[in-house]
């Protein structure tokens, strides 16, 4: 009945659509007519018509055959959902009749789905509220919640059974907040008869917190119970000590002989047994005990002791010092220890505030120590002794400070110019910018250096001079150390002072002597010695020819001639010699027997002194040509 109707009314529908369409195109013909368009292009219009008329047939059957799906999917989804809160609600799982529609079933679905929904939100709902309320007590008390698996639809008789424990918990919360407020007015009134402040995080809580806030857990309890009995126990022994103190100022009082007014008024200021009390009786005590301040002295000199600390932290210079007078006071006085006190806290103020800069300075000092440690280090021969790797590793650390030094010093420049800018007020290292007293450091190491190179220098000079006496050292250059024939003509003094060449051999001289010479007797022989022969050191041939197999060199003939010429016996030339040769007698007189000058002049002749020209040079010097 219901297809054939249907089918009926889809007749009856394309009858009008058929009459609709043909009263359309003659409207559209006629239209054409008017316009004057040719039955081709009229052909090409009728195509769209149609185009356009399946399109929209085509869209309309598309969006019907979406709904359908989406209902189709629908009624999939509410089926999965209604499987799943039934069995959360633990409710029989709903049957559909069979030959529903699409429509009609998705409906029924649909309103199953939002009934089970509310219900299951309802549960949730009081248990979300239940387990509220429970676990503020359970926090209160420190106790286990009643266990309900999460995530899962709790039954009614879970429910049921979650309130009656919400029920015993408030119960003992009620007993324990009873014991608890009435102890907390004990330990309150404890901590004021003893004047006292709670100390403890526990304290805290009992006695500042709010009174819901604290746990009134089992353990807390015991604890609030000992804490009560601790401060009667406390307050109790300083009734008994303030009793004691009391005893004793007034025996003290007695003794002084206080009078009456003074010994009312302190009683009536210190009353009853807080600690201010005793501590005043205390003082009372030793006021009475002493009559005056005790030990200031001893408190500014460890007050002195912590500034000069500060000073050196500060890197402040003499000058910076010398501005506290109060330092150098030997007035030892409350008012001296107050300025000491005012000056401690100002420096470590300082100190605060510019901490990092001089941890920087600090770290430049020790670098700067530890260079010149090594540059002393250097300047140790016994250096070289050590085995082990020593110098490599220390000359590993000298390049390691070298290369930090500089790094330091950028970032202490950095650090202060930036403290600078900011505060307005330069920063100083020892009384003078940073900068320039990295350069008074230079240069004052660079100083230290030169005096050192300086003392060295004339230590050494010292030295020779002492082995050149002593003879451990020959005092002259092998060279000139035996007489030979100078291959120059030496100046010649002249007997009126003056310096002049030598005179030609054809011009007859009046000086008695040609020539003096005589050395530094290295080591003086007996006076009965008439001639010694010194052993040569043996040189180390090297790489050199042997002396017969080098070329003579041009001209060693002729000044060996000449040496054996004007040499007496080369036996003698080891030792220290002075040979005079006389004009008048034209004999050579030998005064290798002669060790010191004074028994050289006791051997020349009398009328030969005149002619020689007393020498200005030390003994040391060997040869001198007059």
């Amino acid at each position: 009945m219901k297809y054939s109707t249907s089918k009926s009314n889809a007749e009856k529908m394309a009858n009008e659509l058929a009459h609709s369409l043909e009263a359309t195109m003659g409207r559209l013909q006629n239209i054409w007519d008017e316009i004057g368009i040719m039955e081709e292009q009229r052909k090409d219009r009728r195509k769209v018509v149609l185009h356009h008329l399946q399109a929209l047939l085509e869209e309309m059957v598309a969006e019907e055959e979406n709904l359908r799906t989406r209902l189709l999917q629908s009624v999939e989804d509410c089926g999965k959902e209604l499987l799943k809160i039934s069995k959360e609600l633990h409710v029989p799982v709903y049957e559909p009749e069979e030959g529903l529609t699409i429509l009609t079933l998705e409906k029924e679905l649909r309103i199953r789905v939002d009934t089970l929904s509310k219900e299951k939100h309802d549960r949730m709902k009081q248990l979300g509220s239940l387990q509220e309320k429970e676990q503020q007590l359970c926090d209160t008390l420190c106790t286990t919640p009643f266990y309900i698996a999460p995530d899962t639809v709790p039954s009614n008789d879970q429910l049921a059974k979650l309130r009656q424990h919400i029920s015993t918990l408030q119960t003992e919360k009620n007993t324990r907040q009873e014991v608890f407020l009435e102890t907390k007015r004990k330990i309150i009134t404890f901590l004021d008869d003893l004047d006292l402040t709670p100390n403890s995080s526990f304290e805290r809580d009992v006695v500042c917190e709010d009174e819901e806030s604290f746990v009134l857990s089992s353990d807390n309890m015991a604890t609030l119970k000992t804490l009560c009995a601790e401060l009667e126990k406390k307050q109790n022994d300083l009734i008994a000590l303030a009793s004691d103190l009391r005893i004793q100022v007034t025996t003290l009082w007695d003794r002084l002989m206080v009078e009456q007014s003074e010994r009312e008024a302190f009683n009536r200021g210190n009353q009853g047994f807080k600690p201010r009390v005793l501590k005043a009786l205390r003082e009372e005590i030793e006021r009475c005990r002493e009559l005056k301040l005790q030990n200031i002295r001893r408190y500014v000199e460890g007050l002195r002791a912590e500034i000069t600390q500060f000073w050196n932290k500060c890197y402040f210079s003499q000058e910076q010092r010398n501005h506290f007078t109060e330092f150098f006071s030997d007035d030892f006085t409350e008012d001296l220890l107050e300025v000491h006190d005012q000056q401690v806290a100002s420096l470590k103020q300082y100190y605060d505030n510019n901490r990092d800069i001089l941890k920087f300075v600090e770290k430049w000092e020790d670098l700067w120590k530890k260079m010149l440690e090594f540059e002393r280090r250097a300047n140790d021969p016994s250096r070289y002794n050590n085995r082990g790797g020593g110098l490599l590793q220390e000359e590993k650390e000298r390049k390691k400070v070298h290369k930090l030094l500089p790094k330091v010093e950028e970032e202490v420049s950095r650090a202060i110019k930036e403290y600078e800018q900011k505060t307005g007020q330069p920063f100083l290292v020892d009384g003078c910018p940073f900068l320039d007293y990295v350069t008074a450091q230079w240069n004052k190491h660079n100083e230290e250096k030169e005096q050192e190179k300086h003392r060295r220098h004339v230590a050494k000079a010292k030295q020779l001079e002492e082995e050149q006496k002593n003879g451990s050292r020959p005092a002259t250059t092998p060279k000139r150390r035996f007489l030979t024939t100078p291959t120059k003509t030496p100046t010649k003094r002249k007997m009126d002072g003056t310096f002049g060449p030598s005179p030609s051999p054809a011009k007859k001289t009046p000086m008695h002597h040609s020539s003096v010479m005589f050395a530094s007797p290295l080591h003086r022989p007996p006076r009965s010695c008439k001639t010694v022969v010194l052993q040569k050191t043996p040189r180390t041939p090297g790489n050199r020819l042997p002396k017969q197999n080098r070329p003579p060199l041009p001209g060693s003939g002729l000044r060996k001639a000449l040496a054996e010429r004007n040499t007496p016996d080369r036996s003698h030339a080891g030792f220290s010699t002075s040979t005079m040769s006389g004009a008048s007698s034209g004999t050579n007189t030998s005064l290798m027997s002669c060790g010191t000058y004074s028994e050289f002049s006791r051997e020349l002749p009398t009328d030969c002194r005149s002619s020689v020209i007393n020498s200005t040079r030390s003994p040391d010097e060997e040869v001198v040509h007059l």
